[in-house]
C-alpha cells in the first residue's frame, strides 16, 4: 500500500515529519495527460474524465484512505464546488470498494466551513454517500511536514492528521477567477488544508510562491476541476458564471491549472488565452519547483463532448 513516511526530526522543538508524493500516473510517454470533457450530466462527465485518463484504480486499492477535498470556502453556493460533482466522485470510489473516504476542508478565514458544508449541499452528498465530513477548524491537533527541497519560501506546512494519513488526495476544486491569485484552481485549493494562520502568512510572504511550495509535499493526486460553471471577470465571489457542462482532470495540478486557465480566459474574450494561462504566476512556479509541467508541449489534452 502506498502510504506516507515519518521522519522523526527536531524543527524548533516540534517533530516534523515528512510525506513521500507520488508521480503522475497519468502519462502518455512523456506527456502529462489531461481530460476536458463536456456532458450535461455530472456523473457520466466525471466518470468519462478519469477513464479517459486511465481509470482511478491507477492510483487507488479498496483499503485507501482517501481525502477528497472540494472548495467550500463560502457560504455561496455559487463560489463553491458543485455537490453534484462531489457526488459523482464519491459514487466511483464507492464502486470500486473504497471504505474510508473524508470530505474535508478549512474556509477562508472569517468564513464558518460547517455552515459552508451546509448551505453548499455538500453536507447532504456526505450523508448519501456516508463518508466523513471534517471541518479542519475544529481539529485541535496539527502536525509539522517538510516540503519538498525545491520549495522556496516554505520550509514546513503545518496541516492536519487526516490529511497527511491520506493515502491519496483528490482536488476538486471549482474554476474562478480570484483578485489575488489570478485563478483559484487545484494549486490554490491545497490552501484549504491549512489553519488560518497559516493562510495569513501565506499572503504576508508572497501568495504565489507559497502556493507553490505547499504542493512540493502535498501535491494532489488527482485534480477534477468542476468547470461546470465558470466564474470569471470577478471572483472568488461575486464574478460572472458561465455555463459549461465541463469537466476537466488531470493526475498533473499544474498541467490542470493551466489548461483550465486557458478555458476561463477564452470564455472572458481574452486575445491570447494559452499565453496569459502561462503567465499565472503560481502556476510558473510550481513547474519551477517540480510539481507539474506548465508547458504545453509537455501535455496532451483528451476533448470529448458526450
Amino acid at each position: 500500500m502506498y502510504k506516507t513516511m515519518f521522519l522523526s526530526r527536531i524543527w524548533g522543538s516540534k517533530e516534523v515529519l515528512k510525506r513521500e508524493v507520488r508521480r503522475n500516473p497519468y502519462t502518455r510517454g512523456e506527456l502529462s495527460l489531461v481530460s476536458v470533457i463536456r456532458s450535461k450530466d455530472p456523473l457520466k462527465t466525471v466518470k468519462a474524465s478519469i477513464e479517459e485518463l486511465g481509470g482511478i484504480e491507477k492510483i487507488i486499492e479498496p483499503d485507501y484512505k482517501v481525502l477528497v477535498k472540494p472548495n467550500v470556502g463560502f457560504s455561496d453556493s455559487s463560489a463553491d464546488t458543485s455537490p453534484e460533482v462531489v457526488g459523482a466522485i464519491l459514487s466511483i470510489l464507492k464502486d470500486i470498494g473504497v471504505k474510508d473516504i473524508t470530505i474535508a476542508e478549512s474556509a477562508v478565514r472569517g468564513s464558518n466551513t460547517t455552515y459552508n458544508f451546509r448551505v453548499s449541499g455538500i453536507e447532504q452528498v456526505a450523508k448519501k454517500f456516508d463518508v466523513k465530513l471534517i471541518d479542519l477548524k475544529r481539529v485541535e491537533k496539527k502536525v509539522k511536514v517538510l516540503t519538498g527541497n525545491r520549495a522556496k519560501k516554505l520550509k514546513t506546512i503545518t496541516t492536519y492528521p487526516i490529511v497527511y494519513e491520506s493515502d491519496v488526495i483528490i482536488s476538486v476544486p471549482r474554476l474562478k477567477r480570484h483578485v489575488e491569485a489570478v485563478v483559484t484552481i487545484s494549486l490554490k485549493n491545497m490552501m484549504g488544508i491549512l489553519p488560518d494562520m497559516d493562510k495569513a502568512i501565506f499572503h504576508l510572504r508572497g501568495l504565489h510562491q507559497c502556493i507553490a511550495d505547499l504542493n512540493t509535499v502535498f501535491k494532489p493526486d488527482l485534480v477534477v476541476v468542476d468547470a461546470t460553471e465558470v466564474m470569471t471577470r470577478r471572483g472568488p465571489q461575486g464574478g460572472d458564471l458561465v455555463k459549461t457542462d465541463t469537466i476537466i482532470a488531470s493526475g498533473d495540478p499544474v498541467a490542470a491549472d493551466l489548461i483550465a486557465s486557458k478555458l476561463l480566459f477564452e470564455l472572458e474574450g481574452t486575445t491570447n488565452p494559452m499565453g496569459k494561462a502561462m503567465n499565472v504566476k503560481h502556476i510558473k512556479l510550481a513547474e519551477e519547483v517540480g510539481v507539474g509541467t506548465a508547458d504545453p508541449n509537455s501535455i496532451e489534452v483528451i476533448y470529448r463532448r458526450l
